[in-house]
């Protein structure tokens, strides 16, 4: 196997093209487990031949990463492998999340300056390679988690999509051990292993997630403390005082935490954070985890 610094240099003296190639092979085999012609020729509009040859000099660049399944007629990826490429955990969740776009690799120009807040928790993507993995092959996945109520257990599950709440990233799951869906957060994920024998019975599927396929639809205003809440109908752009916003069951609870809206009765909680009320609480019935909403009692009638 080419050394490190063959590779580096070796990549360096690539094309921009082939180096994008290059790395979408890589991408591919690491989060999906294997990778085939087809998706190559389809992404970057290449002739049969050429992607032949990329997948060759991929091969030739790092060949204790790759193996082709006869039986599959595909590449897979080796136990052995490793990174061609150095990926960026925050820039390789959202490509999961949104799919390839032109210039994976690129940067933006020097003179547009853009500034984030830094992201706290970093997700291991050795372990976010192997959850993609089994979504993309839709089977069970072992997996050693911590939580907050029980701690470290071992459990099998079945996850079927990879989630952003706007804090942190959970898998989206069906759990053999409760026989129900849950959340699982990506970065108290232990071990992982993917049990590819161990297909998704029917029942574990994505259609069968109730919170997941249910949408609701929240009506916030702003919050009847601000003293002047113009300001708060421009930020979120605002039609007659309100903003509507359909979702997911399943991602309610996490998006009224991350914006603070205020799920009290009576709009009654205080402090700057929050410049949101709920308008119309009873489209919350039925929602699982509102226990992360701001003030909602779960015993209100609605």
């Amino acid at each position: 196997m080419p050394n490190a610094s063959h590779q580096s240099s070796s990549l360096t003296s690539l094309s921009t093209p082939q180096r994008e190639r290059l790395a979408h092979i890589d991408f591919t085999l690491m989060f999906k487990g294997e990778a085939g012609r087809g998706d190559l020729m389809e992404r970057f509009a290449i002739a049969p031949t050429q992607a032949t040859k990329d997948f060759a000099l991929y091969h030739e660049l790092a060949p204790a990463n790759i193996v082709y399944d006869k039986s599959k007629r595909l590449h897979v990826r080796a136990r052995s492998f490793t990174p061609l490429f150095d990926y960026d955990t925050t820039r390789t969740l959202a490509t999961l999340c949104q799919g390839h776009g032109d210039g994976f690799l690129g940067t933006l120009p020097t003179s547009v300056r853009c500034e984030m807040a830094d992201q706290l928790n970093q997700p291991d993507l050795v372990l976010v390679a192997a959850v993609s993995e089994a979504v993309h092959k839709s089977c069970a996945l072992s997996i050693r988690y911590v939580s907050l109520s029980s701690g470290e257990t071992e459990r099998e599950i079945v996850p079927h999509t990879l989630v952003d709440n706007g804090l942190r990233w959970h898998v989206r799951a069906f759990d053999r051990h409760s026989g129900e869906f849950r959340d699982f957060v990506l970065t108290r994920l232990l071990t992982v292993s993917v049990l590819e024998q161990s297909a998704a019975k029917e029942h574990e599927s994505l259609l069968h997630d109730r919170q997941w396929n249910r949408f609701v639809e929240l009506e916030l205003v702003p919050h009847p403390g601000i003293r002047h809440p113009q300001a708060i109908e421009r930020d979120y752009s605002m039609q007659q005082g309100k903003l509507s916003v359909e979702l997911r069951a399943a991602l309610a609870g996490y998006l009224l935490r991350r914006w603070n809206v205020d799920c009290s009765s009576d709009h009654s909680l205080q402090g700057a954070e929050y410049q949101l009320a709920l308008a119309n609480a009873p489209a919350l019935y039925g929602v699982k985890n509102l226990q992360l909403a701001p003030g909602y009692d779960q015993a209100e009638p609605v």
